[in-house]
């Protein structure tokens, strides 16, 4: 089978890059098992959701589809609905799996003061990881809370240079464990070589 990532933005491919190859079986490869596909942002995610489940229908080899969209202010769970709408619109084969980043990429950062520290030296974490603003990093603006701990911080650097630091077993985002504990499930089910 076939993976493809349809990501919102270019951030969570770089993201991606550096995570996926330490969270999947060795055997799955970039650019061969798995493509990941960013987007310019929500509407154009949505807008190609449809025509790409379509594309991949014609095809005919078994596809997977792993959809990543940030909640920002959305209510999730109506989120995930209209998400899984536009994949059943296309009456196809194709099996999804739809992961909302609450509120966004950057929660799943701060969840992991240790990475944040490795993938930049200057910034210590044990100044931060115990204010309770950080306990749930879903629930507060994530992109200005790593602004302000890192005033030089960018949204694709940063992806760069934290993915490779963080953590599964330690990472405080609820977030980010369903998407991996999902992700290996839906690959697990749907993987044959």
């Amino acid at each position: 089978m076939r993976f493809e990532f349809l990501l919102e933005e270019y951030s969570m491919k770089v993201f991606l890059e550096n995570l996926l190859p330490r969270i999947l079986p060795e055997s799955i490869k970039l650019n061969e098992h798995y493509f990941l596909r960013s987007h310019e942002g929500k509407s154009d995610l949505r807008k190609s959701i449809p025509l790409k489940i379509r594309a991949y229908n014609n095809l005919n080899i078994p596809i997977g589809i792993i959809i990543l969209q940030d909640q920002d202010s959305n209510d999730c769970v109506l989120l995930k609905k209209e998400l899984q709408s536009l994949c059943c619109s296309s009456k196809s084969n194709v099996k999804c799996l739809i992961r909302i980043v609450c509120r966004e990429l950057e929660s799943w950062y701060l969840g992991d003061m240790n990475a944040i520290q490795n993938a930049y030296p200057q910034f210590n974490s044990r100044k931060y990881r115990n204010k309770a603003k950080y306990r749930n990093p879903d629930n507060v603006n994530a992109s200005i809370e790593m602004k302000k701990i890192i005033p030089l911080f960018q949204k694709v650097e940063g992806a760069r240079r934290i993915s490779p630091f963080i953590d599964f077993d330690n990472n405080k985002s609820t977030s980010y464990r369903h998407f991996v504990l999902g992700l290996k499930k839906f690959i697990e089910d749907n993987f044959q070589e």
